[in-house]
C-alpha cells in the first residue's frame, strides 16, 4: 500500500521542527520535478511561512496541520489540473 502523500508532508514539517541546527529551516516542494511551493520554519517565533509560487502567496501559520493541508493542496492542484 502506498504512504499517505500527507503523511509524507507532516513527516518533512517535523523533521523542520526536530533540526536545530539553525533558527530557519527551509524546504521546497516539488511535483514532477517541478517546484511548487516552500515552507520555511522559524525556532525563534515556532511559525511556518508557507509561499506557493503561482500564484503567488504568501501565509504564516503556527498550526502544522494547516502548513500540511495547504503544502497537500498546492501539490494536488498541480497533479489533477492535467
Amino acid at each position: 500500500m502506498k504512504e499517505s502523500e500527507l503523511l509524507v508532508i507532516v513527516k518533512r514539517l517535523i523533521a523542520m521542527q526536530n533540526d536545530n541546527s539553525r533558527n530557519r529551516q527551509k524546504r521546497i516542494f516539488e511535483k514532477f520535478g517541478i517546484p511548487l511551493c516552500d515552507v520555511t520554519y522559524i525556532h525563534s517565533s515556532k511559525e511556518f511561512i508557507f509561499v506557493r509560487y503561482r500564484p503567488y502567496e504568501r501565509f504564516r501559520f503556527d498550526d502544522i496541520d494547516l502548513v500540511a493541508i495547504e503544502v497537500f493542496n498546492c501539490l494536488y492542484d498541480l497533479e489533477n489540473t492535467f
